[in-house]
């Protein structure tokens, strides 16, 4: 036996020397390498290994160190959570992005009393921040800038700028109703302001910049419920439209730096639902004839006009254009393009008015049109139906957004309510998906991101549909609500979890990169 070992010891050295003389200089080499490299990865796989201990460690001190806080960041791996001690079904409130990198929200929390602090995430160093403190009921309170907030404590009893933490400056010492342009910039207020021994509200613009105010008695005072007609900013921050109270033939196109730019009257015409489009040039408005009186219908909150013309003011050439609807009326809304060069409108034939008033009917049908504003060129995108059974009217078809691409968004009442149809009006191609409840809807080069109630998709410009987050598997099924803010540049969500207040899961806001 021992004769034998011996020779199988011998058999393997010659095969080791056999194999060594067979390898030229570079397969010797390249075994060294592979060597080498065997244990540089050995190397670097202890070292990794060390560095997510080490990770791991300080995330659960830092996660043990911020619990202290009444909000608090939990990182766990590479997701980041922040979360509150606070036991209310809803402590976090307002959650809105500030810039690609930064989002605020309102923490709200009882202490001897109310109090509200407004925090800043930096999503990139993920550092939260103490931006404002505010004692008290916050009746609402808007961002006006990336710097600083505009807010009231009831609603009624002053106004204030805030823009240092706890720093703020008063406005106004009661307000009936107010406005923030969309630069964030000027506010337009019915109310007394500060420091004055007015015994009754005026019109004012607050230049939040340089605290200044500047009388704007142009704008006529008006019933606090209908404020939104006293003074609807254009989104370019120069103009306001405004109508005056117990008069409905006049609309006021207003220059905030010059006054009354423009009154614009037809007759003894009704004018309503003036709307501006999204460049800020253009008005657009509903012209109704004193011949259709008779065919108004009514609910307990407002009259729906039943208008044979739609009125468009230009604030660059100050023209006016009139649109001609041609034997149709309309009671719509009316929606802009994104680029403003052309508005959905919904309209019905003009021949069914008799039985609309003697109510011989419940139903009529009527169209989705698209006009052009150049050329006044008008194109049918979908039948629609008016169900006036109730003395108002409810529309088939609810139009939602309209793209200069040709994608038209609109809500489908025959359809699940949690259906989005989207049609291309070139192709005539129709996308109709459950995806849920709509939030939220906006626009990302060609590509369309809705929030619903059930997670977040994009469309492609060629109707392909992705679910990017899915709420109910990534949070459970006892989920209560998510909200969902993407940041402006679309690279990022943070989103805002609520549970019932019976579940062990707890409210939290979860950041996540949007691929």
């Amino acid at each position: 036996m021992k004769d034998k070992k011996i020779l199988l010891f011998f058999c393997i050295i010659t095969i080791a020397l056999i194999i060594s003389l067979t390898l030229d200089e570079k397969d010797i080499e390249g075994i060294k390498k592979i060597i080498v490299i065997e244990k540089e990865d050995e190397e670097n796989s202890r070292n990794n290994e060390e560095k997510e201990n080490k990770k791991t460690k300080d995330s659960k001190k830092e996660n043990e160190e911020n619990k202290d806080e009444k909000i608090y960041i939990e990182k766990q791996g590479d997701k980041t959570y922040i979360k509150s001690k606070l036991e209310s079904i809803n402590p976090i409130t307002d959650l809105s992005w500030t810039n690609n990198n930064s989002f605020s929200f309102n923490l709200t929390f009882e202490d001897e009393n109310i109090k509200n602090i407004i925090y800043k995430y930096n999503a990139e160093d993920q550092k939260l921040e103490e931006t404002f403190h505010i004692d008290g009921v916050i009746w609402e309170w808007k961002r006006a800038n990336e710097e600083g907030i505009v807010y009231s404590n009831d609603g009624f009893d002053g106004l204030f700028y805030m823009k240092d933490k706890d720093k703020k400056k008063k406005i106004s010492e009661s307000q009936e109703w107010y406005n923030v342009s969309p630069d964030g910039k000027k506010i337009i207020v019915n109310g007394i302001p500060r420091n004055s021994n007015l015994e009754s509200n005026e019109r004012f613009i607050y230049y939040l910049e340089n605290d200044k105010f500047k009388d704007a008695n142009y704008i006529p005072d008006i019933d606090y419920v209908y404020s939104y007609l006293a003074a609807s900013w254009s989104p370019d921050s120069i103009h306001i439209v405004s109508q005056i109270p117990g008069r409905d033939d006049i609309i006021n196109v207003i220059d905030i730096n010059k006054g009354i730019e423009k009154e614009l009257k037809f007759g003894d015409s009704k004018l309503t639902l003036p709307t501006w489009s999204h460049d800020g040039k253009k008005l657009a408005f509903l012209i109704q004839s004193s011949k259709y009186d008779e065919y108004i219908l009514n609910d307990l909150e407002m009259n729906y006009l039943l208008s044979d013309k739609i009125g468009i003011y230009n604030t660059d050439t100050k023209k006016l254009k009139v649109v001609d609807l041609e034997g149709k009326l309309t009671t719509s809304r009316i929606y802009w393009t994104q680029e403003s060069g052309s508005i959905i409108i919904e309209t019905a034939e003009i021949k069914e008015l008799n039985d609309i008033i003697n109510r011989n009917v419940k139903k009529i049908d009527g169209n989705v049109e698209h006009i052009s504003i150049l050329n006044e060129k008008k194109h049918t995108v979908l039948k629609d139906q008016i169900d006036i059974s109730e003395d108002y009217p409810v529309h088939k078809i609810t139009p939602l957004k309209l793209l200069e691409n040709g994608l038209f968004l609109f809500m489908d009442i025959d359809k699940d309510v949690k259906n989005i149809n989207i049609m291309d009006i070139n192709k005539g191609k129709i996308l109709s998906e459950n995806i849920g409840y709509v939030y939220d809807i906006s626009f990302n080069n060609n590509d369309i991101y809705i929030v619903t109630d059930e997670g977040i998709f994009v469309v492609d410009e060629n109707l392909n549909i992705s679910n990017l987050v899915n709420f109910k598997e990534n949070y459970g099924e006892n989920i209560l609500n998510v909200d969902a803010k993407i940041s402006p540049d679309y690279k990022k969500v943070s989103l805002y979890v609520q549970y019932d207040m019976n579940s062990e899961d707890k409210t939290f806001i979860e950041i996540k990169d949007l691929k």
